[in-house]
């Protein structure tokens, strides 16, 4: 390793990579494989679902209510996503040509105002604003997303939609429009699917199962039953808080990233610190719901559950961890402080508590179980799982679920705390599943394996990148095959069909080469230890032929692989702490040397010779940084 002089530009390191090689690392070759892999097959998803304007081949109207817009959004999310992470410049040229076109279509249906959703929950407008959210990771000094982002923020942060005096966010379906009032708007919640969610109260009498309102059942007193408890969910569910709307600080947080505005800041820390501030007052468990003047059960005669996405319906703890998760994550970025995190940690404790390893148990009866526990369970024939109840109604604490790892391992990989690091070395000792065993899926949230990964940075499983990068080609190879095969009527498809067939997936990649779990798919920010941009094309992203591993992270940084795999052409990389800039770059030690630099930065510098590689254990002040959308150091 040779270390330059200071740039005047921008005072950064400025390193070079000599250390050729014979033959490339396996799992370098499979990272660019899979880069390639996945650009010919968005090819051919594009050419099969879209029109020359851009737009999805779908039905002329709507027949949805309010539900569904987000999965139009989704149909796309990930193309600025995969440019981000070093796919080819023209990616960026597809993500804005697409969101345009989505978003005129969605006009067309009269989903939207003003560019954005007209109104409905944050669990779903979080999922389709990831589209917009990376766009802007992508191409963040653009105006027009620049401008779009305040204004999308600022829908959150005033009447109507917001409370300042009571900071609450007034309905649980909310938007361009202001409040919707109301929630079900004739969306069937009785059917054979939403069954398996179980019923939203359990205190309307003669009202005693799911059988007693099934949509298949007609006639007295089936009928009477269904607009009892519809006319109750829109009296309870249709006005005041949600716990779902913590989700709002993700598109908030957006702007406060694009513009460095600190009014954007100080409005998630205070909206977050509100509902930090009702669990205190609830005895440490947060409550899901909050009414139009600011009282806990308001309209839930008193009850500290019952909102739409809370606690008693439809998935109860699942859900919410998710909410705060990604609410402590978006807290943490902006305030610099990991203390958000005792939150869900909190939570997870209490339900964690009562969880036991039940035989027999199948794992794949709820609705959104964790993914890898099905497979993991089906693969070594064995139905034993760890499970916990999750669930709070009028009946008390019920319905026992299989963890999702997601939130416990997204908070481990942001805070390296004494306390989140317990909790998932708990969860791996009490599940009776081996986290060593990568398996191959892709879920709606392209997450699942956060497992496995955990097992490789402590050290338990050195053939994850390999084999995960297998499992990613292997998931991109089926989904082409399927968009080929596809014969479907596209007018007629269910809103999820392309959701079913997007071939890319970014899991593995921002998982191997930015060192963190995936993205939540309801919004929040990345938590990696890296982000790479091209230093000569001046943008985002690996350099073509450059392939990067980071392992064995933990609360003092992470070691840093980067391979040049081109024969004769040199590259340039910068490489950054965390995917915003939080974290300084203390010092870099070349571990084929002992070499160390002090670079005491955000970013450094490194040329990488043909066919040459370097590993660094990288040193990491972690979140002590103002987090941007930075863009790479001019050459």
């Amino acid at each position: 390793m040779r270390r330059g002089a200071k740039t005047r530009m921008a005072d950064i390191y400025r390193l070079t990579a000599k250390t050729r090689f014979e033959t490339p690392p396996e799992w370098a070759v499979l990272q660019r494989r899979l880069f390639d892999a996945l650009e010919g097959a968005l090819d051919v998803y594009l050419a099969k679902y879209t029109r020359p304007d851009g737009t999805l081949i779908y039905a002329d109207t709507w027949s949805q209510g309010r539900d569904g817009l987000d999965d139009l959004y989704e149909a796309f999310y990930n193309i600025p996503l995969l440019y981000l992470l070093g796919g080819s410049s023209r990616l960026l040229d597809l993500a804005h040509f697409h969101w345009e076109a989505v978003n005129r279509q969605a006009a067309r249906f009269g989903l939207v105002k003003d560019e954005y959703e007209l109104g409905f929950d944050q669990f779903h407008q979080s999922e389709g604003n990831l589209y917009f959210c990376h766009l802007c990771a992508a191409d963040p000094q653009n105006p027009k997303l620049q401008y779009r982002a305040r204004r999308f923020a600022e829908l959150f942060m005033r009447m109507p939609n917001y409370d300042p005096d009571l900071n609450i966010i007034r309905a649980v379906h909310t938007g361009s429009g202001g409040p919707r009032w109301g929630y079900l708007e004739g969306h069937d919640i009785f059917n054979r699917f939403m069954e398996h969610f179980g019923l939203a109260y359990h205190d309307i009498d003669g009202i005693e199962s799911f059988q007693d309102v099934a949509s298949w059942n007609e006639g007295a007193p089936y009928d009477h039953n269904r607009a009892r408890l519809i006319d109750a969910m829109e009296t309870r569910m249709g006005q005041g808080e949600s716990i779902s709307n913590v989700l709002a600080t993700c598109i908030v947080t957006n702007a406060y990233l694009m513009t460095g505005d600190t009014t954007y800041k100080d409005w998630v820390e205070r909206y977050t610190q509100g509902w930090w501030d009702r669990a205190t007052e609830n005895d440490g468990i947060i409550p899901d719901n909050v009414g139009l003047n600011g009282k806990i059960g308001e309209h839930l005669d008193g009850k500290w559950y019952g909102a739409a996405y809370g606690w008693s319906w439809p998935l109860g703890y699942d859900y919410i961890c998710d909410f705060l998760d990604v609410a402590a994550a978006n807290a943490t970025l902006v305030t610099g402080k990991t203390s958000w995190f005792d939150m869900p940690g909190q939570l997870f404790d209490h339900i964690f508590e009562k969880a036991e390893v039940v035989p027999d148990f199948r794992v794949d009866a709820p609705p959104r179980p964790d993914r890898w526990i099905v497979e993991a369970t089906e693969d070594a024939g064995n139905q034993s799982a760890l499970v916990a109840t999750k669930k709070h109604s009028s009946r008390g604490w019920t319905a026992r679920y299989p963890f999702i790892a997601g939130p416990v391992v997204g908070s481990w990989g942001t805070t390296f705390s004494a306390g989140d690091t317990g909790r998932v070395d708990a969860l791996r000792a009490a599940e009776p599943q081996d986290w060593a065993k990568t398996l191959t899926f892709r879920g709606k949230g392209d997450d699942g394996h956060e497992r496995p990964w955990f097992a490789y940075q402590a050290g338990d499983y050195d053939s994850y990148p390999e084999d995960m990068l297998r499992s990613a080609l292997d998931i991109v190879a089926v989904r082409r095959q399927a968009v080929e095969d596809d014969q479907s009527d596209l007018t007629q498809v269910h809103i999820h069909h392309w959701q079913n067939h997007n071939p890319v997936t970014s899991e593995a990649l921002v998982q191997l080469t930015l060192g963190g779990p995936q993205q939540r798919y309801n919004g929040g920010p990345f938590r990696t230890c890296f982000r790479y941009f091209d230093a000569k094309e001046n943008r985002p992203g690996l350099p073509g032929n450059i392939s990067a591993l980071v392992s064995k992270i933990d609360e003092k940084g992470a070691v840093l692989t980067l391979v040049n795999l081109h024969p004769e052409q040199t590259r340039h990389v910068v490489v950054q702490g965390g995917f915003y800039g939080e974290h300084r770059i203390t010092q870099i030690r070349d571990l084929s040397d002992d070499s160390i630099a002090q670079v005491n930065a955000t970013q450094f510098w490194l040329t990488l010779e043909a066919r040459s590689t370097i590993s660094f254990q990288v040193d990491l002040d972690r979140i002590a940084c103002t987090p941007r959308f930075t863009w790479p150091v001019p050459a």
